[in-house]
């Protein structure tokens, strides 16, 4: 999820904001998003111990921020992502999805959510050059993903783990250029690599392997989703009224840079609470 973002995302909750003389939010209540696309209806639950990307997300539902954006990137059994802003001028064979508003979210990474069918999660740079995994501020994607056998679910466990070591050594090399900015120089990198690799080593000695827990495999058997991206981004909601819009949303033609022939529009969004 190739994604452009510098600034931090700086909101006073929403919960407490009254504008234009709407209803304000009530507090501890679920709070849902409804996205009207040219596919149809999508329906999304936001979670609350996310605060900061459900907050966000709200306040940019609210200012109408997605009415005319794209789901610039369709990948079947992966996800369905939109929200880049200049997607909004619909231009024929232009690659969208490298704009997120100018600023991110800081990362929520929750453990008891993970990325089943119909997950509502952010889109971000790699790990590579955003170990913080920051979310870029206006996009998301709808998991569509797959149903997975356990031995699949078996080589998925040594794919994060693969994937955590990668953000780990980023990490750690961040970490020892902000402790010592010499070690940023080109002529510095060797030793930046070693000493970086050998911590790295050091702190995998004292963890242990991610595996994916049983209940979480139940649902990649049965329902699906994308289970490598476990532990990587953020969820902040779920899809609960039209997912068959996502599967459909899931199944159109697309070029090679996955943006779909015909486009696929935000309409409108609604917030509300039951």
């Amino acid at each position: 999820m190739k994604i452009k973002g510098t600034l931090l995302l700086c909101l006073f909750s929403l919960f407490l904001l009254v504008s234009c003389g709407e209803k304000p939010l009530e507090k501890g209540k679920p709070v849902y998003v409804e996205i009207s696309t040219t596919m149809g209806d999508v329906t999304v639950m936001l979670y609350d111990d996310t605060p900061l990307h459900r907050d966000n997300f709200i306040k940019l539902c609210k200012e109408n921020a997605y009415e005319g954006v794209l789901f610039h990137r369709i990948i079947k059994e992966f996800v369905v992502q939109g929200g880049d802003p200049t997607s909004k001028a619909q231009e024929p064979g232009v690659l969208y999805g490298e704009d997120g508003g100018g600023y991110t979210v800081p990362a929520e990474i929750l453990p008891k959510y993970f990325n089943k069918r119909g997950a509502l999660i952010d889109a971000k740079e790699g790990d590579d050059v955003n170990p913080e995994r920051a979310s870029a501020g206006t996009q998301f994607c709808f998991v569509q993903g797959k149903v997975w056998k356990d031995e699949e679910l078996d080589a998925m466990e040594t794919r994060i783990n693969q994937i955590r070591r990668n953000w780990l050594y980023y990490k750690i090399r961040n970490e020892l250029k902000a402790k010592n900015p010499e070690l940023s120089s080109p002529d510095k990198e060797e030793d930046l690599h070693i000493e970086a690799t050998i911590l790295l080593e050091d702190s995998l000695s004292k963890i242990p392997a991610v595996t994916i827990p049983a209940e979480h495999r139940e649902v990649y058997k049965t329902i699906g989703g994308t289970p490598h991206l476990d532990g990587s981004v953020t969820i902040f909601g779920e899809v609960v009224e039209g997912f068959d819009i996502v599967e459909k949303m899931s199944l159109v033609e697309t070029d090679k840079n996955d943006r779909p022939l015909k486009d696929v529009i935000v309409l409108k969004t609604k917030v509300f609470q039951k």
